[in-house]
């Protein structure tokens, strides 16, 4: 990821910082349409608004550019960017960031991509919260797309950027000092699950995946493969959503004959197994065991309630804001993985 200095020329002389008039001329447009613009109007013309996007990212433009430090108390407010529907991971881990962030004195602006992001749409998110004047970015979204489309955008290096759940450190968690992701390990609690049902006997594991552009869902795919194959057995994975429809209809698949246990990749999914195995008069876990992901609220009141595993998103959101102000003040940050739990109930 490349970044904007504030340094040019011989000596290290300080650069005019860019106005809005230079982006309008940059852009091609006027400047109240830059404004506009950069004010989220949502009635300006998608090719406007891509060219003033445009502008803005090259020129690394910001109202009053100067770099902002929440430890100088000159910028109260945070940025955060969700990306996709309102699922229980993502959505827990934005509430619990600005439930810390306002317990600290800060206040959070929140801008949303749609269901199938694109470049320009982070871009202009990007663009909307930095006009703000923003101290930092908070971006929630595990997603390929959205981590690739971060990683080809330019942002001022004064504005740090944190990926809340990003688990891995490959060319999408661009390596930039201005950005850090924080996660729950992934890996360790898919391993707790493959021991709770070794423990308890079971050999003949499923796996229903979410999807593949799903961070957390890669490594919770790949956790699950390594150690079935490192036991001898091998592995047997159904793709999903996340929803539980992907559940129900991945389980209408499952024989339970040759099946004992189904290792669901979130909750919702395990709810559509436990559907469409009380329509097929099985018995869980009698005929055959589930175990899901997140440790929803409604989990423990499935039928059978449900063991899965249990990520703290309070934990989650104060590490991030944690973070971010590690990232403004310079100072060294807690990078460690926050540890999941396995709750146990009676599905296993």
């Amino acid at each position: 990821m490349t970044t904007t200095t504030a340094l040019s020329g011989a000596g290290g002389r300080r650069r005019k910082a860019p106005t809005i008039f230079d982006v309008a001329e940059r852009a091609g447009v006027s400047h109240q349409t830059v404004s506009r613009v950069i004010n989220g109007d949502p009635t300006v013309r998608e090719a406007y608004r891509s060219q003033v996007t445009d502008a803005v990212t090259a020129l690394g433009y910001r109202p009053r550019a100067a770099a902002r430090a929440l430890a100088g108390g000159r910028s109260r407010a945070l940025g955060i960017i969700t990306a996709g529907d309102a699922l229980y991971g993502p959505s827990s881990t934005a509430i619990g960031f600005e439930r810390a962030a306002r317990a600290a004195g800060y206040h959070v602006l929140l801008s949303t991509l749609p269901d199938e992001p694109r470049p320009v749409d982070l871009s202009g998110a990007l663009t909307t919260l930095l006009a703000q004047d923003v101290a930092a970015i908070v971006l929630v979204a595990a997603d390929n797309r959205v981590l690739d489309a971060l990683a080809s955008l330019t942002i001022p290096v004064s504005v740090p950027v944190v990926v809340a759940n990003a688990v891995q450190r490959d060319a999408r968690t661009p390596a930039a000092p201005s950005v850090a992701a924080v996660a729950i390990d992934q890996a360790a609690g898919t391993t707790l699950v493959m021991e709770h049902l070794f423990g308890h006997g079971y050999r003949r594991i499923v796996h229903i995946a979410g999807p593949s552009v799903s961070q957390e869902s890669e490594v919770r795919r790949a956790t699950y493969e390594r150690v079935m194959r490192e036991a001898g057995l091998e592995p047997v994975v159904l793709d999903g959503d996340w929803t539980p429809a992907s559940g129900f209809a991945a389980a209408r698949h499952i024989d339970a004959t040759v099946v004992d246990a189904v290792f669901a990749g979130n909750d919702q999914m395990a709810l559509g197994v436990l559907h469409a195995f009380a329509d097929e008069g099985l018995r869980v876990p009698d005929d055959i065991a589930v175990v899901g992901f997140d440790d929803v609220p409604e989990a423990a009141h499935f039928t059978p309630p449900l063991t899965t595993v249990r990520q703290d998103f309070v934990a989650m959101g104060q590490r991030v804001l944690e973070t971010v102000r590690a990232l403004v003040e310079g100072e060294p940050r807690d990078e460690t993985l926050l540890a999941p739990e396995l709750v146990v109930r009676r599905s296993t």
